[in-house]
């Protein structure tokens, strides 16, 4: 009775969820426009890395950490520019470090916040589109959940990004680059998981915020790595048509990485509605 009682509970439990279909998902694309989505946080992100450069080089300079740039930046970014982009870039680099450093400490800060809080603003709206979401928070809210959000997901990408590119200077080795990729990856799933849970109007459940982040931080592994060896071993700064390619790149890059996000948000929501279907059904 035991064993006909257990296959009988196998046999009521629902099928595990299968992936939409190609066409399913473009359709999807297509309804919440969702490329248009994506560049608009490509842009807001494009804005965020300008202060948040000045920010990191006035906080290194406050903190005595002139080496970043000496040692650790410069020696890598000489070789793939001419000489005289190279002394532009030190030379403002060294004046941030040396002066005004905290105007820049606090006014990049705060421009960073900014432009990173309305790529977030970009996020929340994609993700009420995409789960169908007709609550609509208030402005004041709106704000602080953005401000918030993106200082949270903020801290842990760029964790992520250190852990994948300075990683190596503690720990080397096959063991070394496994662990800098399971670190970045935890830190991503942490990033992704706090966007899917709450730039939503309506939060997420937390079964389901786990699916979508782990499809999100697979593609922007992929992605990321695609990049950093498209700048350290194919891009060449030394040219016009070189660092333009670059500036366009990067671009797309960050294009790339937004719709990564909304594509494994969109699964999620497809997914979502597919078992809510077969509930309905049975």
């Amino acid at each position: 009775m035991g064993l006909a009682a257990s296959l009988a509970h196998v046999a009521r439990r629902p099928p595990a969820p299968q992936l939409p279909a190609l066409a399913e998902i473009a359709e999807g694309f297509h309804r919440h426009e969702l490329f248009v989505r994506a560049s608009a946080i490509a842009f807001r992100l494009l804005f965020t890395l300008i202060p948040f450069a000045l920010f990191i080089l006035a906080l290194a300079g406050a903190l005595s950490l002139d080496s970043l740039w000496t040692q650790d930046l410069a020696p890598n970014i000489a070789p793939k520019v001419s000489p005289q982009v190279y002394d532009i870039l030190d030379s403002t680099v060294r004046k941030v470090l040396g002066g005004r450093q905290l105007f820049w400490v606090t006014a990049g800060f705060a421009l960073t916040l900014w432009e990173a809080s309305a790529a977030v603003r970009a996020v929340m709206q994609a993700l009420d589109a995409i789960y169908g979401s007709r609550k609509r928070r208030p402005l004041v809210e709106r704000l602080l959940t953005s401000a918030w959000l993106a200082l949270a997901t903020g801290v842990c990408v760029i964790g992520a990004a250190a852990s994948l590119r300075f990683g190596s200077h503690l720990v080397g080795g096959i063991a070394g680059t496994l662990a800098r990729y399971l670190v970045a990856a935890a830190l991503l799933w942490l990033a992704v998981g706090l966007l899917v849970r709450f730039a939503d109007a309506a939060p997420q459940p937390l079964r389901w915020v786990s699916f979508g982040s782990a499809l999100v931080v697979v593609g922007w592994l992929i992605t990321w790595s695609a990049y950093g060896f498209y700048v350290t071993s194919v891009a060449d700064l030394g040219s016009a048509f070189g660092a333009f390619a670059v500036v366009i790149v990067l671009v797309t890059f960050l294009q790339l990485s937004a719709t990564v996000l909304l594509t494994g948000t969109l699964l999620d929501a497809l997914v979502r509605e597919d078992v809510a279907r077969d509930g309905e059904a049975k």
